[in-house]
């Protein structure tokens, strides 16, 4: 599936290098040149957003979807809030929480298959 991303904070970065991630932070700043974009990540990190061209204003919370590259970001989209009430706090916990459950997303059904 195309869609199919996993949702970080910016240490967890490096771990998803070259994979497609989902990602949440502050703006920062926009250079100039209409091709990337500063974020402050729920975890007080700085994160690159490197796109094809910005398009319009962009301030405030945003989700960027795209590639992970260490500490910057390959995007695709994003996604700009309307609120600014964002809990970055919970939603770090979040990512947190994830990836300190060992297959958090497997399911059992119950039965004893054999395996």
């Amino acid at each position: 599936m195309d869609n199919v991303r996993d949702i970080v904070n910016a240490a967890q970065l490096p771990r998803f290098l070259n994979k497609r991630v989902s990602i949440v932070g502050n703006v920062q700043g926009v250079d100039p040149s209409g091709k990337s974009f500063t974020l402050m990540t729920t975890d007080d990190a700085t994160v690159k957003v490197n796109v094809t061209q910005i398009t319009g204003p962009i301030s405030g919370w945003v989700e960027v979807h795209g590639i992970s590259r260490g500490k910057e970001i390959l995007a695709d989209n994003y996604i700009i809030f309307n609120n600014e009430n964002f809990d970055s706090k919970s939603y770090n916990e979040l990512c947190k929480l994830l990836y300190s459950v060992p297959d958090i997303w497997k399911t059992s059904n119950g039965f004893d298959d054999g395996a």
